[in-house]
């Protein structure tokens, strides 16, 4: 991130030299940029909001808008005059007027902490980490590829790792789905990932990071949070520490996706550009009961970040489910290059990604049918949509509104599956009605040779009965209470974040935590670094020159992919990803519908 400068996208000439540009915040990059937003976030909103309550309009000078401030002043001043001049002996009138100056001085104090909004596009909205859609898409149209690849890392820290594992929450919102296909942002990203080659740039133009000269930090996890927490440390200039259970760093991005989604070769050139950053990832490193304390850790750091995931599986609740096998086991096999022998016929029971995922597995694992059990209708299955349908290309068969009612294991291996129909129960104030079995109806039997529970993970593990973590606050299902703004937890310098916050969530959403954690933390443990001085977003934006509507314009590039008769004898990355004229042509299908033409 440290190469990308908003004045990119600004019309100003010359770039970050003009008069306007000493105070604008468009000029900043890598280090300074994070800084500034935890000053602004920290302290300076609140400080104008003060301001204005104090005295209307003082909070709007104190940040450079002195237009809005003086208007702010004189709304009062004229209330009072009206007041003066129209009731001499006090009544009704002056009781409205002092009403009316308290009213101009709490929006006063709320214009001062919120500051005047800018149009969102939709798709940046919908994004966990609200990572600015349609300017890095303009900067791929525009062959500006290292500067849309930087303005990414600005958010997201593994912009190749996010480039297939996203659950596209972005294209669903996309305009251009209204009268047409949305935009593969996704797709875009992903090639402008591949085009990057080693580690970022830094300020100075140099590779690598600023050596950790700051405040030693501990990380306990190398998960998507993790990762992205030890990033915008060591932008931030902090000594960052990496503690990892096992062999290979990466949590859930290396054991439970498999290599056709996400290549070992993506995620270890991630690792190797947050090595070259100085961070030290330190494998095999058991942190709590029979491993290093985290009261040991506390001694050695100024804070510590948990981000040890949600590492147990949910099972199945009928009789013979301990037979079943557990999906992590499946998936870790089979990305270690030693797969669980499954047999012929396999039975999935859960709808989420991790259940495809374990489906397509077992199918490249030599499974000849493979069944995927689903207790709602296949709209409201949690898993990415182009993922099922890849499923069912590739030969999945699907029972949807089916839930197992009990499991019986034979003497020679594998087992009868008994499977009740499922209906739609009364709502109960959540996004889905509950599903309930039919009454009435016996079911159906299902003969496999293995059964595989795929329902989700909960936050557990022995690290939580470490004695230095007696006072951290669990919520009743066994995920750490953060707060929302700061991902700080009731234990003094301890932050947590990820599927330890949120349970088993999203890539994005656990990497987005990481970064809000890692400038929470270093503004607790290094506040005066913060600058003092105060900078505007004053970027003149180029105009958008608008489209030229065509119906190809409505048609997304497609995406090349692997053949389905060949997915099936291996582990080869099925979505092959963009070559250059496609991303260039995809990414200019973009609206800009945030901006002004």
């Amino acid at each position: 991130m440290e190469q990308h400068w908003d004045c990119g996208l600004c019309r100003v000439e010359n770039k970050a030299e003009a008069p306007r540009c000493r105070t604008c915040r468009g000029r900043l990059r890598g280090r300074d940029r994070l800084l500034r937003e935890i000053a602004d976030g920290a302290g300076a909103r609140r400080r104008a909001a003060l301001l204005s309550a104090f005295l209307p309009g003082l909070g709007q000078w104190y940040r450079r808008r002195p237009l809005t401030g003086a208007l702010l002043a004189a709304l009062p001043l004229l209330v009072l005059a009206l007041a003066a001049v129209v009731a001499t002996p006090l009544g009704h009138g002056h009781v409205f007027a002092v009403a009316a100056v308290l009213f101009v001085a709490a929006l006063a104090a709320l214009d001062a902490f919120r500051g005047p909004t800018e149009p969102v596009a939709p798709c940046r909205a919908a994004c966990p980490a609200g990572v600015d859609v349609p300017d890095y898409l303009e900067l791929a149209r525009e062959g500006e590829d290292e500067q849309g690849y930087a303005l990414i890392q600005t958010r997201i820290p593994l912009v190749g790792v996010i480039g297939r594992i996203c659950h596209q929450p972005c294209e669903e919102r996309c305009l251009r789905g209204i009268d047409g296909q949305p935009i593969s942002i996704n797709g875009c990203k992903r090639f402008l990932a591949d085009g990057q080659r080693g580690p970022p740039l830094d300020s100075h133009g140099g590779r690598g990071g600023r050596g950790g000269a700051g405040p030693s930090v501990g990380i306990v996890g190398s998960g998507p949070a993790g990762l992205s927490c030890a990033y915008y440390l060591s932008v931030l200039g902090a000594s960052v520490t990496v503690y990892e259970a096992d062999e290979r760093p990466g949590g859930r991005l290396a054991w439970s996706i498999p290599e056709y989604r996400l290549p070992g070769r993506v995620l270890e050139g991630e690792l190797e550009a947050l090595r070259a950053r100085g961070i030290d990832i330190r494998t095999g490193c058991r942190i709590g009961p029979g491993g290093r304390g985290i009261g040991e850790l506390l001694e050695e750091h100024r804070a510590l970040f948990l981000a040890v995931g949600a590492q147990r599986s949910v099972g199945l609740q009928i009789p013979g489910a301990e037979a079943a096998l557990d999906f992590q086991d499946v998936l870790r096999g089979a990305k270690g290059g030693s797969p669980l022998p499954l047999g012929e016929r396999v039975a999935v029971v859960g709808g989420g990604d991790a259940a495809v995922d374990v489906c397509r597995t077992a199918l490249r694992t030599g499974a000849g049918e493979v069944h995927l059990i689903y207790r709602r209708t296949r709209e409201e299955m949690p898993a990415r949509a182009d993922e099922v349908a890849e499923a069912a290309r590739e030969g999945v068969r699907f029972h949807f509104q089916a839930a197992p009612d009990r499991y019986l294991p034979t003497a020679g291996g594998g087992g009868e599956l008994l499977l009740r129909r499922t209906r739609p129960g009364p709502r109960s104030g959540s996004r889905h009605a509950p599903p309930v079995l039919v009454e009435g109806e016996e079911g159906w039997t299902l003969g496999v040779d293995a059964l595989v529970a795929a329902l989700g993970q909960r936050v557990g593990g022995d690290l939580f009965d470490d004695p230095a973590l007696q006072g951290l606050r669990r919520l009743p299902d066994g995920r750490v209470w953060a707060e929302a703004r700061t991902q700080r937890t009731t234990l003094e310098r301890v932050y947590a974040g990820g599927d330890a916050v949120l349970g088993a969530a999203t890539a994005v959403e656990a990497m987005f935590q990481g970064r809000r954690a890692a400038l929470a933390l270093y503004a607790a443990c290094a506040p005066e670094e913060l600058p003092a001085e105060r900078l505007a977003d004053r970027r003149l934006r180029r105009p958008f020159p608008g489209h030229r509507e065509t119906a190809a314009a409505r048609v997304r590039e497609e995406m090349p992919r692997l053949p389905v008769d060949v997915r099936r004898g291996g582990f080869g990355e099925v979505e092959e990803g963009y070559g250059e004229p496609a991303a260039r042509r995809e990414a200019g299908r973009c609206l800009q519908c945030h901006r002004e033409l």
